[in-house]
């Protein structure tokens, strides 16, 4: 008996709820990242009144993300909240955002001098995470301790780099799914190429996962993202870039909207106009596609317009599509007194490829490249 008695007082003293106080009988999902609480961010929060819903977008403003005059070099990105709203009797959307209840998120986490460019948002297991393209930063978005959901601040909850995993260069995350319990995030599925489109690496085709516990799992994906590229008859020296992606659990299939699309070598200067307008539903193991094309009206097809994210409106199994198309104009090389930035909204059925919200201007000069249907408004946990 002394000896039974022995093993569970060590195992007891050894066990997490005990090591650390005030946080006995919480589970491992608690601490996700080394978080001090739960997510506090409830997906079912988004939906406000029947048909209506409550959305949030991040910003990538790239190199115009330093804030001015910072001696610390300190970043920012703007959060900019929204509602949509469905009419049945039309099948068709309408949206209204509010500027006035614009927020900027800071954070002095940075790779050579460029940070918080932020490029998807997503919600797991009730955290709000976004997710920075320069450092590679997974971090969650929380409210203000006592600001009454009334404003926001990022936690980095991980930093990885590109690849396999050995460098020093932080991942260029663009897009973040749920599946099967666990985050998927991946980067635009374009190799590394030299001017003479030749191959430097492949680090961009490779993802992450990330499950309940935090173990981050990294996974080569040249096979999937060659597979999408095929379906769209983009071989190289041709090339497909993806910001877009989303598993659907009802459709049970990958969703991939395209960012670029070329049938051509790849060339900075005309990159900007190979916006592509078109869906790829990918069965689960990636053996079968089908490619829908989305029915803008011909003054949307100019080729400036790519699909830099999106999300699946709740309610519609999936079916009808929330997303953002960013544009950047004149801004190769680094011009930031004459790079152009601005961003649209649309929302369309990704089966059909029927538009039911035809482009709405953001009307505010940035580029916004996440979007997730979310109340910002939580204020979470109370800090005594």
């Amino acid at each position: 008996m002394a000896c039974i008695g022995f093993v569970v007082f060590v195992f007891l003293i050894s066990s997490e709820t005990v090591q650390r106080p005030g946080l006995r009988g919480r589970s491992a999902e608690s601490h996700w990242g080394g978080a001090a609480n739960p997510g506090y961010f409830k997906p079912e929060s988004a939906l406000s009144l029947p048909n209506e819903f409550t959305f949030a977008m991040v910003t990538d403003l790239d190199q115009l993300s330093r804030v001015p005059g910072s001696t610390k070099p300190i970043f920012y990105s703007k959060l900019l909240p929204g509602t949509l709203r469905y009419n049945p009797s039309v099948n068709s959307y309408s949206v209204e955002f509010q500027p006035e209840e614009l927020r900027e998120l800071h954070s002095a986490h940075n790779e050579a001098g460029r940070g918080m460019e932020l490029s998807e948002m997503t919600l797991y297991q009730d955290r709000l995470l976004t997710f920075d393209d320069r450092t590679g930063c997974v971090f969650e978005v929380l409210s203000v301790p006592n600001s009454n959901g009334k404003d926001s601040l990022v936690v980095p909850r991980f930093v990885i780099t590109e690849g396999e995993g050995d460098t020093d260069k932080g991942m260029k995350w663009e897009w973040a799914t749920v599946k099967d319990e666990k985050l998927y995030i991946g980067s635009m599925g374009k190799e590394y190429t030299r001017p003479d489109g030749s191959i430097e690496n492949t680090n961009n085709l490779w993802i992450a996962t990330i499950d309940p516990k935090g173990e981050i799992t990294r996974i080569n994906w040249v096979d999937q993202y060659n597979f999408v590229r095929n379906a769209l008859g983009a071989n190289s020296p041709g090339y497909v870039m993806h910001e877009a992606v989303l598993w659907s659990q009802h459709l049970a299939k990958w969703v991939f909207i395209p960012r670029r699309l070329s049938k051509e070598k790849y060339d900075e200067y005309i990159d900007e106009n190979k916006g592509a307008n078109k869906i790829v539903l990918v069965n689960e193991d990636f053996t079968e596609a089908e490619v829908v094309d989305i029915k803008f009206d011909k003054y949307l097809n100019d080729g400036l317009h790519g699909f830099s994210t999106f999300a699946f409106v709740p309610n519609t199994n999936d079916r009808h599509a929330l997303a953002v198309r960013s544009v950047e104009e004149d801004c190769v090389g680094g011009k930031d007194d004459v790079c152009k930035q601005r961003s649209y909204v649309t929302v369309f059925d990704v089966l059909t490829g029927d538009v039911l919200m035809d482009e709405i201007d953001v009307e505010l000069d940035v580029k916004f490249e996440g979007v997730e249907f979310v109340d910002i408004t939580n204020p979470g946990p109370v800090i005594a």
